[in-house]
């Protein structure tokens, strides 16, 4: 194929356009200030013209395009040779300047630790920040599992960064003063006492926080038998452990002159004990102030009672809050115990009643002093109705708030009398999804004429509740004539028409005495909507619908 005359002669003038530059001109580099002295760059024809030259198979036939390209052929092994050389120069160059990078880069990272203010800060502070990274709470020790005797935590790790930490640390007692030991752990028990002997020797004259975990007997647990000796020094103890294993605390001094905090969690499996009263460790804790006990493991056929095995403290005058798990009757016994006479704060999650309980009464009881129970009745085997059978029971004259929450399958309401909760203000029924006798209710509220926060959480079947609510005799709501705040949020409403007989039983409730009217009404979503629900909030009526 020939090529035209004019075309092969612009073809010609654009090929003998300079591709290339020269590299040599002795001229640095803007950048980095390299400077090449080498040859300029092959000369090229123009990539249009070799695109051009590629389609098709002829020759070139320019005597210039032939030179130009013969000493492309003829110079590029030594041109080739000279980049190779150029490119491992700069090679060299950027090693070496990445070298001189990271060598900035590590005295930059020194100075700045060099310069941080954590080196100098004033021992004071740093102790602070130490105690910092303990449990300060026995609670934390628990749930965290904190385990004292790990040299990858503190305060272990906090003696081995420098030595004015390591001093400040060793110095520290508090740093030393919580215990928490997992038992199951501890297989190596040559290695760990030794490690146990330095930390007790560190926490000095300290008093102790001492949580114990044990799954299986610790009776012959070398451990054990180094803690008790430091009783006098315990303010807070926390023991999880089979229930033969609690007679061992009988060896303490037989008091727990600073003890504040008890925790009791006592599991049935395991050898029963022989002798009932069998653990009396624990009766002498002038300071008491809580109370946590739990009977892990209840089957409805052993005959466990835990006031028939611990002998408990009764010489505390500050213990205000008193938390158990446990059968109806040790509640019973717990809340007439003399330890528990200033009792303010209560929390009792009751298992199913056990057979070798089903015989027994729960005697009536009075506590002048508690302001605040919650009693939980959860899942179990036993017989439902164990939290209302301890409740009605009660004489409670300040009770101010009452927490009634049900786990079981069928939730039975105590009986309240005249004489139960009188002073009661703020009352709550948490049974969600299950279903609750209206009428059961309605007895209730007939005798805390004194409510003013009132929290529904169950099933409703019936609107007896609302309409009995809305019910007014002599110008006075028969229910709960002082109530301001309702809760019914995440409630369930299986009766007909349930959002019309809610709204007429607000509206009734705001419009008659201004002074004790409904305040706050706390509904589900899709509740509380419509002209009469924002007339109701207009009115100052404050409506939380949950989303």
């Amino acid at each position: 194929m020939k090529t035209p005359p004019a075309r092969l002669s612009n073809s010609i003038a654009t090929s003998l356009e300079p591709e290339g530059r020269f590299v040599g001109s002795g001229s640095n580099c803007p950048d980095c200030g390299f400077t090449s002295t080498e040859r300029p760059a092959l000369p090229g024809l123009a990539p249009s013209r070799m695109a051009e030259l590629f389609s098709s198979n002829d020759p070139p036939i320019d005597p210039i395009e032939l030179a130009i390209l013969e000493a492309i052929v003829r110079d590029g092994d030594s041109y080739l040779s000279v980049l190779q050389q150029r490119i491992s120069a700069t090679r060299e160059t950027l090693e070496a300047l990445l070298k001189e990078q990271a060598l900035h880069v590590k005295r930059v990272a020194d100075a700045k630790a060099l310069l941080n203010p954590v080196r100098g800060l004033p021992q004071d502070v740093l102790i602070e920040i130490f105690t910092a990274c303990i449990p300060n709470r026995i609670e934390i020790a628990v749930s965290n599992e904190f385990d004292c005797l790990d040299t990858k935590s503190a305060p272990w790790v906090l003696s081995q960064v420098c030595a004015s930490w390591r001093c400040t640390a060793l110095a520290t007692a508090k740093l030393w003063s919580c215990i928490g030991l997992s038992m199951d752990r501890y297989a190596n028990h040559t290695k760990y006492v030794f490690r146990f002997g330095i930390l007790l020797a560190r926490s000095g004259s300290h008093p102790l926080m001492v949580s114990i975990y044990a799954s299986a007997d610790i009776a012959r647990h070398p451990l054990l038998a180094m803690i008790l000796p430091t009783s006098s020094r315990w303010t807070s103890l926390s023991v999880t452990a089979l229930l033969c294993s609690f007679v061992l605390f009988n060896n303490i001094s037989h008091s727990l002159p600073l003890l504040e905090f008890l925790g009791i969690h006592a599991t049935t499996f395991g050898a029963p004990l022989e002798n009932s009263r069998a653990v009396w460790g624990f009766q002498h804790a002038p300071r008491l102030q809580r109370l946590l006990v739990e009977v892990l493991g209840i089957m409805v056929t052993e005959p466990f009672l835990f006031s028939r095995q611990f002998i408990l403290p009764e010489d505390s005058r500050e213990l205000s809050r008193l938390f158990a798990l446990t059968t109806p009757l040790d509640a019973a016994y717990l809340l007439q115990w003399h330890g528990a006479r200033n009792v303010v704060n209560s929390r009792l999650w009751i298992v199913g009643t056990p057979v070798s309980e089903q015989g027994f009464v729960v005697p009536m009881i009075r506590h002048a002093c508690l302001r605040d129970l919650t009693v939980t009745e959860t899942a179990s085997r036993g017989r439902p109705g164990s939290s209302a059978k301890l409740i009605s029971q009660l004489q409670l004259p300040v009770l101010r708030s009452l927490t009634l929450s049900y786990k079981n399958p069928t939730a039975i309401m105590p009986a309240i009398r005249q004489g139960t909760v009188p002073a009661l203000t703020h009352l709550h029924l948490l049974a969600a999804g299950l279903a609750i006798d209206g009428n059961a209710v309605i007895e209730m509220l007939k005798w805390t004429p004194g409510l003013t926060y009132l929290k529904l959480v169950f099933n409703f079947k019936t609107a007896d509740i609302f309409i009995a609510l809305r019910t007014v005799n002599d110008e006075t709501f028969e229910l709960i004539p002082r109530l301001h705040t309702l809760f019914l949020t995440g409630a369930q409403f299986d009766f007909k028409d349930h959002d019309f007989i809610i709204t007429e039983m607000v509206v009734a409730r705001r419009e008659l005495v201004e002074e004790a009217s409904l305040r706050v009404v706390c509904l589900n979503e899709g509740l509380g909507d419509g002209e009469r629900w924002d007339r109701l909030r207009h009115d100052g009526l404050e409506n939380c619908v949950a989303v």
